[in-house]
């Protein structure tokens, strides 16, 4: 058998056509057409990089790669006790490595969760997780009316409401090494934006709780998704820094940073009593609104600043 050549085929298919073309003397447009049929045909295995799905959200393409996964201890040298076992839980740092998925460009908004609610109903949904408990709606809770404007983040929302919905939207929840990834990029950063924190040189690059006024950043709860376009992660994704928390498909368990580091694909531990939740809130300070940050919680509990995002392979 010859040997392929991929990268001179198309010049030698074009001196081939020259040479048919003056045989035949048909037009070139017709001599041109397998080979355009050919260009075709070698660049529909790339997935796009932008796409658009059935529950109205924009996804980008999170390319396959290595990151560095976890927190440093001086990053939360400022907190009142930094040896919390929370931020212990983020260590060490090591290198992870992804395939490549789609995530959403945004939180998932109140008027995607309604359409969900007023498609899929509040209970017995065949979206359900397997553990759904049966007493608990996916209705939202513990949230006031400023909270529930058509483009701010659906919060007050469990874990198995955010299951139920990306498995109606035929999509899934990211692991927490996937958001990690999508909101810091191949180059390790504290924040998606960088090292600075969320408010420099007169600029606001998320939503959280500033010290000397709640809503100095100008929003006291959510603010509408993509407010605030400086704090946008390498890969383009918004909002991974407060707003709302947002859960993610791993269990928690304090120690699997250490115990999983340098694994590739890692899903989180097999079983758990609490989920992981990440990227901090309107009401959290600025070293929680740091890319490393764990946050915990028991997947029936709805919180008031929480919300989600999905996730979709490609």
């Amino acid at each position: 058998m010859e040997n392929a050549q991929p990268v001179r085929a198309p010049f030698y298919a074009l001196t081939q056509i020259e040479s048919v073309k003056s045989r035949l003397k048909l037009p070139s447009v017709l001599l041109l057409l397998p080979l355009m049929a050919l260009a075709v045909t070698v660049g529909c295995d790339e997935p796009d990089p932008v796409i658009e799905t059935s529950d109205g959200s924009t996804m980008i393409l999170i390319p396959a790669g290595v990151f560095q996964r976890g927190g440093k201890e001086e990053e939360v040298a400022e907190a009142p006790d930094r040896n919390f076992l929370t931020y212990v839980a983020e260590r060490p740092v090591s290198d992870i490595t992804l395939n490549a998925f789609y995530i959403d460009k945004y939180e998932v908004t109140n008027a995607q969760y309604r359409e969900f609610l007023d498609d899929a109903g509040m209970t017995n949904t065949r979206w359900d997780h397997a553990y759904q408990p049966e007493q608990v709606h996916h209705g939202p809770r513990h949230i006031t009316d400023d909270q529930k404007g058509d483009d701010q983040p659906a919060a007050g929302i469990n874990w198995y409401d955010a299951y139920a919905y990306c498995a109606w939207a035929d999509k899934r929840l990211p692991t927490e090494a996937e958001w990690e990834y999508a909101a810091r990029g191949g180059t390790y950063r504290k924040y998606p934006w960088g090292e600075h924190p969320p408010y420099h040189d007169g600029v606001y690059f998320a939503n959280f709780r500033p010290e000397h006024n709640a809503d100095a950043d100008g929003h006291k709860v959510t603010a509408p998704v993509g407010t605030y376009p400086d704090g946008v992660s390498p890969f383009g994704v918004m909002d991974m820094a407060g707003n709302a928390e947002e859960w993610v498909h791993d269990w928690y368990d304090h120690s699997y940073y250490q115990s999983s580091k340098n694994s590739s694909n890692p899903t989180g531990p097999a079983a758990g009593v609490q989920r992981v939740i990440k990227g901090g809130s309107y009401g959290t300070p600025r070293w929680e609104v740091r890319i490393a940050q764990r946050f915990k919680g028991k997947p029936h509990n709805k919180g008031p600043r929480i919300g989600f995002r999905c996730a979709l392979d490609p």
